[in-house]
């Protein structure tokens, strides 16, 4: 990090800090620590507030004792008070006191309670609620205790989060892995899919979400898919009677703009939720320089590229979610998603290509214009029975997804010197539409047996089709022709996916165990309907256990061990075989004969949380032995041109170490650390290569609260270099500053950020190396970026809208932008 940057936060830090420690020299203050008279153990969180005893009702300080039952607060004024104790299971004791200028601190020392029969009708807490929340099966980051989702988008709170890290490209990894999967609620969103995730959270407003959920041993009822686990995005659930509303517009140095409006109401029994975005992104451009060696070939032995590229694009997306009760058993929702981009890129390129002795053997500079067009719409239908007993639940699910997909490549040649290839075709357009249609249906039962034992099953059905077509183009005599299409030009991929699972859980006061299985069945047709003899027909089956075992050695310390096995079947990404052949010298295609991977995991969890202090750790160790990768390769019969594919290649191992660590001073103040390091292991016993390393990255934030609503905050990240198969990627770090202001009682929020104020440009290198070829290249990408955002809430709710808690939750691809698909 830069040392001016880190010399301003340190000066913030510094001031803020001298500036409470002369507050606190004038203060008042209040101590002791709440016991239980029977077990004479501490009452970890009892709730303390503190009141004038003349108007007892009206609390002006409070706070939650940490795990150890204590407690401090302070007090601006002399005065007589009264104290009020309250835990969940107590009963509520009052004290009164009196702070002179002459006994200023009052330490109570033990205060013991006594056990209630009855529940307390209502608790209020008035202290921050912890950011981390660790419990059997996740991680809970809450995104409500967090001052910057006022005005941050989701993709940049997820830079907070444990367990996930958001790299330059705005790329999301989960313990270091872009296999997992997202859901909205609970249930998958074709919003949250593929290639546009990060488009798509970068215009969700974070006020929206109330918790982010990184679910890393999923049980029985979640589909197999998700090598490294789950993302679950919870949104505001705290609906009532009336209307709420949010509207928020935000702009920055590089010309992008959007705005976004979320409106909830109920009125009687019909709830209704809606949240519309609009972005129009815009990246200036970056330089990409790179030198490519080819081992076996004399002539051209040495490619040396410069490429510049800039884009933009319009995001739009929208969300419609209408629950309504029949009565207090009985629910019925419908949720509706839309989601839509439109971009264009240009892309400038100069190639040249030098023999073994160094003489240059051609050269040229090409120009590319690439639109791309993708759009989805999706379509949730939930019928949710519930009975007498609580939490014992029926759940009936359909769910349609249309996600078409296309885009327009046209490249052109110019200041060609030497002598090409004759088989290259610099001048090309070509046209790519691509769509996946999904059905699915889903039941599911979960059973309380009692406060102990809970028993769920469930079955699921799913039809998916993916269908791309091609046509390419080519330039004769200064007009284009289409050209005759290839058999890879019109492909078919359908799926037939059938399973079922049964879970239980037991848990008691301290111990904590949950299992269970999950069979996988999938029946596959590969189509080239231009080559019939190409077809073909793939069946497999899978068997999926799931164990968590969890231990509380203190109410504010828990062991976790689990174990789980998860499987990845490919998508179109990946399955398609047309090749992408823009720059003639690295092609690049899917494969459709890939199977499903799958990864065995085992981890080890500790977690301590208190008023002021969070840590967890996780070790885990995984293992596949038919992962799916990405290699390149040179083929001596075409040995001019380097080709790029997918295939079950890998053998992994990785090792892990995950750290979050959490220190809240005060009320005013908070820090957190977010760290791993992995260690790597990969081979390819087909390619006979392998490549191992570790890899760590870092993240830390800063937190201060300061007087009349305003805040700043600053982060750093550091991410290591990354080991892949055939190479590796150079490490980087970002960093931010920001501050916030509330007006009008909070509603209005605006705030002004800077992302990467200490270097302009984020630079990455990305080296390959196999025993045909070897690349190094070197992105500059612009990265110094300001920002301002406004938001203003209104609107008032008094009952709280119903919503189906289960439903469809298709997380059985594996996504990625493919190497075989221009789209």
């Amino acid at each position: 990090m830069n040392k001016f940057l880190l010399l301003i936060i340190g000066v913030v830090l510094c001031v803020t800090t001298v500036k409470a420690q002369n507050r606190v020299s004038d203060l008042y203050s209040i101590s002791g620590q709440v016991i239980d008279s029977l077990t004479n153990e501490p009452v970890p969180y009892a709730t303390v507030r503190v009141a004038l005893v003349q108007s007892p009702t009206q609390f002006i300080n409070g706070a939650a004792c940490d795990g150890n039952g204590k407690f401090e607060i302070q007090l601006k004024v002399p005065g007589n008070y009264q104290i009020t104790i309250q835990a969940i299971g107590i009963t509520t004791i009052v004290k009164t006191f009196a702070l002179t200028e002459t006994n200023r601190n009052i330490d109570f020392g033990k205060l013991f309670v006594h056990e209630n029969a009855q529940a307390l009708s209502e608790v209020t807490v008035v202290a921050q609620k912890p950011l981390v929340k660790v419990e059997i099966d996740k991680l809970t980051y809450n995104m409500e205790s967090d001052p910057e989702a006022k005005v941050n988008n989701t993709l940049e709170m997820l830079r907070k989060v444990p367990l996930l890290t958001v790299d330059s490209d705005d790329k999301i990894l989960l313990k270091g892995s872009s296999n997992f999967v997202i859901y909205l609620n609970g249930k998958p969103s074709n919003l949250l899919k593929g290639q546009n995730v990060s488009d798509v959270l970068k215009s969700m407003p974070a006020n929206t979400i109330k918790n982010i959920e990184v679910i890393t041993d999923p049980g029985a009822r979640y589909d197999a898919e998700g090598i490294s686990g789950v993302i679950n995005i919870v949104t505001v659930r705290n609906l009532f009677q009336g209307y709420q509303g949010s509207v928020s517009a935000n702009t920055n140095t590089f010309g992008g703009f959007g705005g976004n409006t979320y409106l909830t109401a109920k009125t009687g029994k019909l709830g209704l939720t809606g949240n519309f975005s609009y972005n129009n992104n815009r990246r200036p451009g970056a330089e990409v320089t790179g030198i490519t060696e080819n081992f076996i070939n004399d002539m051209y032995h040495k490619e040396i590229s410069n490429m510049n590229s800039r884009s933009s694009g319009i995001y739009t997306s929208g969300r419609l979610e209408a629950s309504y009760e029949f009565d207090t058993l009985r629910l019925l929702s419908l949720g509706v998603d839309l989601y839509s981009s439109n971009s264009n890129s240009m892309t400038e390129r100069m190639i040249e290509m030098f023999n073994i002795n160094d003489i240059q053997e051609y050269g040229y500079k090409s120009d590319s214009k690439t639109k791309s067009g993708y759009g989805t719409t999706g379509v949730n239908l939930d019928y949710q029975r519930s009975t007498r007993k609580k939490d014992e639940l029926l759940t009936v699910s359909y769910r349609f997804n249309n996600s078409p997909d296309g885009s327009e490549v046209r490249s052109n040649a110019r200041d060609i010197t030497g002598n090409i290839p004759l088989y290259t075709r610099l001048n090309q357009w070509f046209d790519n539409n691509a769509r996946t249609v999904e059905h699915s249906g889903q039941i599911d039962y979960v059973n309380p047996i009692n406060q102990k034992h809970t028993i769920e099953a469930g079955l699921k059905y799913i039809f998916r089709q993916n269908i791309s077509n091609v046509k390419q183009y080519e330039l004769v005599n200064s007009d284009w022709v289409e050209a005759p299409p290839s058999i890879n030009s019109d492909f078919e991929h359908n799926s037939h996916i059938f399973a079922g699972y049964s879970g239980y859980a037991f848990k008691s006061e301290k111990f904590g165990f949950r299992t269970g299985l999950r069979a996988e069945g999938t029946q596959q047709d590969v189509k080239f309907n231009l080559d019939k003899n190409r077809n073909f027909d793939v069946d497999y089956y899978n068997l999926v256990p799931s164990a968590t075992v969890s231990y509380q050695l203190k109410p504010t310390q828990q062991m976790r061990v689990g174990y789980n096995l998860r499987i990845s079947r490919p998508s179109i990404w990946y399955l398609n075989p047309y090749i992408n052949d823009t720059n003639p010298y690295a092609i690049s295609y899917g494969n459709p004969n890939l199977e499903p991977q799958k990864s065995h995991n085992f981890n080890l969890n500790y977690s301590y949380f208190s008023a002021k202090y969070t840590l967890n750790v996780s070790t885990s160790y995984s293992y596949t032995n038919n992962a799916i990768s990405s290699y390149s390769f040179i083929d001596p019969a075409n040995p001019d041109v380097r080709q790029t594919t997918y295939g079950n290649i890998g053998s992994n191992q990785s090792t892990n170490i995950y750290v979050t660590a959490g220190w809240t001073p005060s009320l005013k103040l908070r820090f957190n650390f977010n760290g791993s390091l992995s260690y790597n292991d990969m081979k390819s016993a087909e390619l006979d290569i392998s490549n191992s390393g570790f890899f760590g990255n870092f993240n830390m934030n800063a937190q201060i609260t300061l007087p009349k609503d305003f805040r700043i905050n600053a982060m750093g990240q550091y991410q290591g270099k990354y080991i892949m198969l055939q190479g590796s990627q150079s490490a980087l770090y970002i960093t931010g500053l920001s501050a916030n202001k509330d007006f009008l009682k909070k509603k209005l929020t605006v705030s002004l950020s800077c992302t990467n104020p200490n270097s302009k440009y984020l630079k990455v290198k990305v080296s390959t190396l196999t025993e045909y070829f070897a690349t190094n290249m070197k992105q500059a990408m612009p990265y110094r970026q300001g920002s301002i955002s406004i938001s203003y809430r209104f609107g008032s709710m008094k009952e709280s809208i119903r919503k189906v808690q289960r439903g469809i939750t298709n997380d059985d691809v594996m996504s990625g932008s493919g190497g075989g698909n221009s789209m």
